[in-house]
């Protein structure tokens, strides 16, 4: 089975927990972080700054720290070859997402903004798309 696909089966199993319980375990994102660094360490340097945008949005409480770490492992995970075109996917991703997210909570008649909520969802269309793009 492909690697793409059983990131894809995890990703689903992570947004899953992360509904029922709000949280993405370390046990599971930094093992995946891990061995994505040691796969494609050095990386690129559109890698690292990625990675440091999702630590600023961390740091500045706009996603969680598991949610972070995931994406992060998710970005060290990919293919050289396919780190720009992931880095756009999962800006993509991430914005349009970040909107479903916002309209939901209006139409719910909660607060669009400042609401911790579980992300890991937001990772399944980067997911597919990687599956996707690795052919």
């Amino acid at each position: 089975m492909k690697i793409e696909v059983l990131l894809l089966i995890l990703v689903f199993c992570l947004a899953a927990y992360d509904a029922r319980t709000k949280r993405v375990p370390n046990w599971v994102t930094l093992p995946l972080l891990i061995a994505g660094l040691v796969l494609h360490f050095p990386g690129l340097p559109i890698t690292w700054l990625a990675c440091l945008l999702l630590f600023s949005a961390w740091h500045f409480g706009a996603l969680g720290g598991g949610d972070a770490k995931l994406w992060m492992a998710l970005l060290w995970l990919v293919p050289l070859e396919l780190v720009l075109p992931a880095v756009l996917a999962m800006a993509v991703a991430f914005l349009l997402t970040a909107g479903l997210q916002v309209l939901w909570r209006i139409i719910r008649n909660h607060p669009p903004w400042g609401v911790r909520s579980p992300g890991a969802w937001r990772a399944i269309p980067f997911a597919l798309w990687l599956l996707a793009a690795s052919g």
